[in-house]
């Protein structure tokens, strides 16, 4: 009995499943909140200002679909697909975004607050004046990202591939920054006020007029980055390759 009625279950979710899906890609619904949309194919789909709060969207496809404006908060979208996906002043606060891929996508002005984009994937994405304060970010690929203006108040970035990025004057406040590769990055004017940034590779950096108060710097390599305006002297240091490349005691 138990075996029949899990299969006419199933059967029913089935369409339910289908119309969602076709019904958020024709624009007629725009309130899908904590729908299970595991696996759908939203390609190139015009989402702009659909609500999927809570939604599960693991293994979902956004590529190149238009997300402006949706409310993705609390959303469950491990290894989903946002690759040249426009999610433009999106709401992402607290979702769960563990090996996403984000290559390419539009990100700027997005609300990533407390958002888990461990091991996500996000090459060349734009996330200018994003909002990312308390996100995880650990194991990230974020190669090329150009988040000037961005704020990662508070983030946990451990391992995480930032060589070449734009940083310029994004807020690194209390972030915990361990064995990252910041390598050759554009981070003037950044702040790293009272951030914990241990074992990380900023070289050929540019950390010109960057704000490093009260910060812990632990076994960090600088060589030949440009640190002009930088006063070392306010952060505590312990173990670095200075500029010089000279080890500091």
């Amino acid at each position: 009995m138990r075996i029949v009625l899990a299969a006419a279950l199933a059967l029913m979710a089935g369409p339910v499943f289908a119309d969602k899906v076709a019904d958020l890609i024709a624009g007629t619904l725009k309130d899908c909140r904590g729908c299970d949309l595991q696996g759908a194919n939203f390609k190139k789909a015009d989402l702009a200002g659909v609500d999927l709060s809570g939604a599960n969207l693991t293994d979902a496809n956004f590529h190149r679909a238009n997300l402006k404006g949706a409310n993705l908060t609390g959303v469950t979208a491990v290894n989903a697909n946002f690759n040249l996906a426009d999610l433009t002043q999106a709401e992402m606060a607290a979702g769960t975004f563990t090996k996403a891929l984000f290559y390419a996508a539009q990100m700027s002005g997005a609300d990533l607050s407390g958002a888990d984009l461990s091991e996500a994937r996000l090459q060349t994405a734009r996330l200018t004046s994003a909002k990312l304060p308390g996100a995880v970010l650990d194991r990230a690929v974020m190669r090329d990202t150009v988040a000037n203006n961005a704020d990662f108040t508070n983030a946990s970035i451990e391992q995480t591939n930032l060589a070449g990025a734009h940083l310029s004057r994004s807020l690194f406040d209390g972030a915990r920054i361990s064995y990252a590769g910041m390598v050759k990055v554009k981070a003037g004017s950044a702040s790293f006020i009272d951030a914990t940034i241990q074992f990380t590779d900023f070289f050929k950096a540019d950390l010109r007029r960057a704000k490093m108060d009260r910060a812990t710097l632990t076994g960090n390599r600088f060589t030949t980055a440009a640190t002009s305006g930088v006063d070392f002297d306010a952060a505590t240091m312990k173990g670095n390759f200075m500029t010089d490349g000279r080890l500091q005691e």
